[in-house]
């Protein structure tokens, strides 16, 4: 979903189009629902990965801003998907939209308007079409009243055709009674079937389709295969640095057993090795996953996230919801419990932007200082956990302290987070 500042660096832009955006002065009649179901058809249908927006109250042919004006034909979230799920999309398969209301600066009234944006939500199963015919609907005058033939009859634009397939090239739609040419067609099946993007971006499209991949074990190796095309591969392997490793992290410290193993995750590729990274196995091997980043924010305020879209974190979420041939070792609900002690972007732009937030450096500048008793405690069960031959462990409540101050950065970092959050998301409008 856009951002406000995103927003006014498109309509500065404004009339130019793409395909990625396309204005309109105001709302699509409600006698011409048939366009904005054909530009809805045609933005998803795109050969790339981005949301696209038809954004509502510029003129397309000055770029002015203008504001929506009145309520006619004016539409909400819920109206819009109400009104898509009611078209005869084949396999039932309607592309998910969202609407939402921006105040903008209009210069020439010396007033804040109303812009609503419409979103179509990037979709990869694509290209998407309609199954039955949906008939024109009825030309009307200025006045609002229907146009007739002279014969009384009255007139209509044309139909949509079923099975036609649109798509939006550059600042293009496909015409009303034509089909895409060949070469965009081959583009969008591209797109379908992730051949249109690079090993690793490959990658993380295998590992979104959670369902298809299996677990199993050869050679004494862990390895989770893609059924769909077994090129794609993750294997475990020992960490031949693990003895120089920590055996207690500060993400995993809630855990009733606070020791940790490691091992390698590697992702390959028709056997070649394109990533690889440090994995905890906890509970005495019931879970592994990725180790997360470790942030810094301020002066030396150290906390670990993962970023929702990183590969790191997908192969978690692979590995959590696959189905293992020993379902009762493996399910286990620590992974949700981990999560808890760390913050989860959904992009690295996210962790850029508090990043460099002056109000959240200057409150984890303040140093939090643990309780005693919460140190105590998380100390001992440290203690419990210790080896012999992990004798550098000689001081567990420093890092019992320094786990604790990590877990407070997090729940720090997770407020703004949240906040900003709430501020970046306009107000969606779902009441009529």
């Amino acid at each position: 979903m856009l951002s406000q500042q995103e927003l006014e660096k498109i309509i500065e832009m404004a009339p130019d189009e793409n395909d990625h955006w396309d204005f309109k002065q105001q709302w699509y009649k409600k006698n011409d629902r048939n366009s904005l179901l054909l530009d809805i058809i045609n933005m998803v249908n795109t050969s790339h990965h981005d949301d696209c927006y038809i954004i509502i109250g510029v003129n397309d042919d000055t770029g002015k801003i203008i504001g929506i004006k009145n309520n006619n034909g004016r539409m909400n979230k819920q109206q819009l998907q109400d009104f898509l799920r009611n078209k005869p999309f084949a396999q039932n398969f309607y592309p998910l939209t969202d609407v939402t209301t921006y105040k903008i600066f209009n210069s020439t009234e010396g007033k804040m308007v109303d812009i609503d944006v419409i979103t179509i939500f990037n979709e990869n199963k694509v290209p998407i079409y309609l199954d039955q015919d949906i008939e024109g609907e009825n030309l009307l005058d200025k006045s609002g009243k229907v146009i007739k033939d002279k014969t009384g009859k009255k007139l209509k634009s044309p139909k949509i055709e079923q099975g036609l397939i649109y798509s939006r090239i550059d600042d293009s739609n496909t015409p009303r009674n034509e089909s895409t040419s060949d070469a965009q067609m081959e583009l969008l099946w591209k797109k379908r079937l992730g051949l249109d993007l690079n090993i690793f971006f490959r990658f993380k499209f295998c590992l979104r389709d959670i369902k298809n991949w299996f677990y199993t074990e050869t050679e004494y190796k862990p390895k989770y295969i893609y059924q769909l095309n077994p090129d794609f591969m993750i294997e475990e392997v020992e960490d031949n640095q693990e003895e120089h490793r920590s055996r207690f992290v500060s993400w995993a410290h809630t855990l009733m057993n606070v020791h940790v193993d490691y091992r390698y995750i590697q992702l390959k590729y028709r056997g070649v090795v394109i990533k690889e990274y440090v994995a905890s196995v906890m509970y005495g091997g019931r879970f592994i996953a990725c180790n997360p980043q470790t942030g810094n924010i301020g002066n030396d305020n150290f906390f670990d996230y993962y970023v929702k879209d990183s590969l790191r974190y997908l192969v978690n979420e692979m590995i959590d919801n696959i189905s293992f041939p020993n379902k009762r070792t493996h399910t286990w609900e620590g992974y949700n419990q981990i999560k808890k002690n760390l913050v989860i972007f959904q992009n690295n732009f996210e962790f850029d932007i508090l990043k460099n937030n002056l109000s959240l450096q200057h409150e984890l500048n303040k140093r939090y200082t643990p309780n005693k008793e919460n140190i105590s405690r998380l100390s001992h069960r440290i203690c419990n956990n210790i080896e012999n031959k992990y004798e550098i462990w000689t001081d567990p409540e420093r890092i019992a302290k320094q786990f604790l101050i990590e877990k407070y950065n997090a729940l720090i970092v997770n407020q703004y987070l949240h906040r900003y959050r709430k501020i970046k998301t306009p107000s969606n409008k779902d009441e009529a």
